[in-house]
């Protein structure tokens, strides 16, 4: 479950969990030698870390912003269930190795804008459709940044395109949004949180002088 401890041929494992069931932790709060299981429905409203985490049994979990949830190893969401991140919340896993499973949703609100105006995004998840993630946006208003031309481009960009960890995005805000009075826009990312090295190839021009490319931080935090 993400924590470490000596172990000699004779020992015997036991896997120590708390549970929380909709109303309270079977073997007291959560702490970095636990693993924590949700069974019903929780909130997250201060820090909280753990061993490792799984949401099961159709529970709802939510971190309020300002929260972060450390964990050593990895999160697990059963299908059915859901672990939702506010804005300004952060999942840090200490263990590069641990392998995430199951899909968590990752809110994150830009500045205030208007219709024309455009954010440059990252996702911090794995799975994620760039169009099904700002549907109301002109689908000609996704962009890619062309390190050769030193432009932004639409270049290479379907339905079926997905977020590349680490690759950023500009995406123009929803043809919906206001002309004329600025407001935030919040951002969906459903998927597979990403944890360990990501490992993103920049472009070069030097023939031009300048080598810029468009990268984004591709975790939860």
């Amino acid at each position: 479950n993400g924590c470490t401890s000596s172990l000699s041929d004779t020992s015997t494992v036991s896997v120590i969990a708390t549970t929380y069931d909709g109303t309270s932790w079977s073997n007291g709060n959560p702490d970095s030698s636990k693993l924590a299981i949700f069974t019903g429905n929780y909130t997250i409203a201060a820090d909280l870390t753990a061993c490792s985490l799984r949401v099961t049994n159709n529970a709802v979990v939510t971190v309020n912003s300002n929260y972060n949830v450390y964990l050593n190893g990895a999160i697990t969401v059963d299908s059915g269930s859901s672990f939702t991140m506010n804005n300004n919340t952060n999942l840090l896993q200490s263990d590069a190795s641990a392998v995430n499973t199951g899909n968590i949703i990752v809110k994150r609100n830009t500045s205030t804008i208007v219709r024309l105006d455009h954010t440059l995004w990252s996702s911090p998840v794995t799975g994620q459709n760039l169009f099904s993630f700002s549907p109301n946006t002109l689908v000609n208003r996704f962009y890619v940044y062309n390190t050769a031309t030193n432009s932004y481009v639409t270049t290479g960009l379907s339905n079926t395109s997905l977020f590349t960890p680490a690759k950023g995005f500009a995406v123009r805000a929803p043809n919906n949004q206001s002309a004329t009075t600025p407001a935030v826009w919040t951002g969906t990312f459903t998927g597979v949180p990403n944890n360990g090295t990501k490992t993103f190839t920049l472009a070069t021009n030097a023939a031009n002088g300048y080598n810029y490319n468009l990268v984004g931080n591709p975790y939860p935090s």
